[in-house]
């Protein structure tokens, strides 16, 4: 005979919204799990309990969950301003489930991090609002110097032309020194978001698009810190329509290539919209060709009809994949260096053992030794 789960009927509602299995997303869920769930949620049937694993599992909840007498009242989804570009029938006008386990795994790693911190008796940054005039320039001063890269030192970074160098280099220094943890999503779609940040007075949270290019994370990271420095959590995509977007756009495209310094660089030999031309100058800031041309617009040495012509024949990828097939560098990706660098010291430490390890980066203890020798170099 086979034991059936005597779950609230309610709860498996609850479960099912939580994960943001509505207004459409339901839709997702494979056709037979949605038929049995239909069931359980009337209370019509019970689910067997290798069956409510796989809800806890789809559902991102524990299964202890689905017995409660009572539904929670808690929202634990950070509010923020939704800049995104959205058509009137978009299915992104509400968070996809996957966009939504993302951001409650930020928050979690959020929490995680501040408890080992305290563990391990080390600073937590104070992340400060400062009050200035909103002016790129004065904002992008800010940064550079808050951040001590001098522009000598970002251009050193060149290594190859997709510029992974760059984007690592900044997360290492943005979370150095402004406290800030950097994250990738996993599986959401570029049309859903590009990136978004999460406010805190201590430890503010970037998350990225993990689909998007290299270079577009990179000037979403600028852009997401100028919406941090404002003291604002938002959602964004590829909307300029309102004055806050094209301020965090204007600030990044500002301290990633400072006019006056791209003026400076432009070789006087060369077509300016030239390949070579582009070439060279995005490789010497670490941006993309889009980026370039923008700047070379704002600084007047294009015109806006030389601009929309490029544009309109602009056809850099703008998207990446998940995942580049080694496991570990993915792991990382997503949960940050900085994130898993304090767990493996906490671990060094004996601050947490191999099982909370585990669960706090998601990786085995075997690949332990691989960390510290991808971190430090082996032990």
């Amino acid at each position: 005979m086979v034991t059936r789960a005597m779950i609230n009927p309610a709860m498996m509602t609850w479960a099912r919204e939580y994960a943001g299995f509505t207004k459409g997303y339901e839709e997702q869920l494979p056709e037979d799990f949605k038929k049995r769930c239909k069931s359980w949620e009337k209370g019509d049937s019970y689910p067997t309990w290798n069956q409510l694993r796989e809800a806890s599992k789809k559902y991102n909840v524990p299964t202890a969950f689905f017995f409660m007498k009572c539904t929670p009242v808690f929202n634990d989804l950070p509010e923020m301003i939704n800049y995104r570009r959205l058509d009137v029938d978009s299915i992104y006008e509400n968070n996809s489930p996957k966009l939504i386990n993302n951001i409650r795994k930020s928050e979690n790693r959020r929490e995680i991090y501040i408890e080992l911190l305290h563990e391990l008796n080390e600073e937590i940054i104070e992340f400060e609002v400062p009050r200035l005039k909103e002016d790129k320039n004065i904002f992008a001063n800010y940064i550079r110097d808050t951040l001590d890269v001098s522009l000598d030192t970002q251009k050193s970074w060149y290594k190859e032309s997709k510029h992974y160098n760059f984007l690592n280099k900044w997360k290492e220094i943005i979370n150095e020194k402004m406290g800030i943890l950097i994250f990738e999503t996993k599986g959401v779609l570029i049309e859903e978001m590009r990136a978004l940040c999460i406010f805190h007075n201590k430890i503010p949270i970037i998350l990225l698009n993990g689909k998007d290019s290299v270079n577009g994370r990179i000037f979403s990271l600028f852009h997401e810190l100028t919406h941090l420095l404002l003291g604002k959590s938002a959602i964004c995509g590829d909307d300029e329509n309102t004055q806050e977007e094209i301020f965090c756009n204007s600030v990044a495209g500002e301290f990633l290539v400072p006019g006056d310094d791209l003026i400076k660089n432009i070789n006087p030999g060369l077509a300016v919209l030239s390949y070579k031309s582009l070439r060279n100058l995005y490789n010497l800031y670490g941006v993309s060709e889009h980026v370039i041309v923008r700047r070379l617009l704002d600084t007047n040495q294009i015109t806006r009809n030389e601009y929309v012509s490029y544009i309109n024949n602009y056809e850099e990828s703008s998207s990446s994949t998940d995942s580049s097939g080694n496991y570990l560098n993915n792991m990382i990706k997503y949960n940050s260096r900085a994130y898993y660098s304090l767990v493996l010291d906490a671990y060094d430490f004996g601050v947490i053992n191999s099982l909370e390890f585990s669960k706090f980066t998601e990786l085995g203890k075997n690949q332990i030794p691989k960390l510290q020798e991808a971190f430090y170099g082996g032990v």
